[in-house]
């Protein structure tokens, strides 16, 4: 695999997220998201921890995209990505 600047296998630059069923609402098994929008502004209570619905990539465990997905993930596991217009969305 080539670094960022490699070429083909460089990657989107967007993180993947890799979450437990435990970590998102409304799916099964593991789920593996390439992350293009978190709603930061629109926070969500859910069993007294704070959850965002999130936009982006289903993707496969070896790196395949599948379809577009929207999930409501929670809100710890989203703590290392930046909060910039990148991640806002409209």
């Amino acid at each position: 695999m080539r670094d960022r600047q490699g070429g083909s296998n460089a990657g989107s630059g967007w993180p993947v997220l890799t979450l437990a069923e435990a970590d998102y609402l409304f799916g099964a098994g593991t789920l593996y998201l390439l992350v293009t929008r978190v709603r930061w502004n629109a926070p969500q209570r859910h069993e007294d921890e704070v959850w965002y619905e999130v936009d982006g990539v289903e993707m496969t465990v070896d790196g395949r995209k599948v379809v577009p997905r929207t999930a409501v993930v929670r809100g710890s596991r989203l703590r290392t990505l930046p909060r910039n217009s990148r991640y806002l969305g409209p």
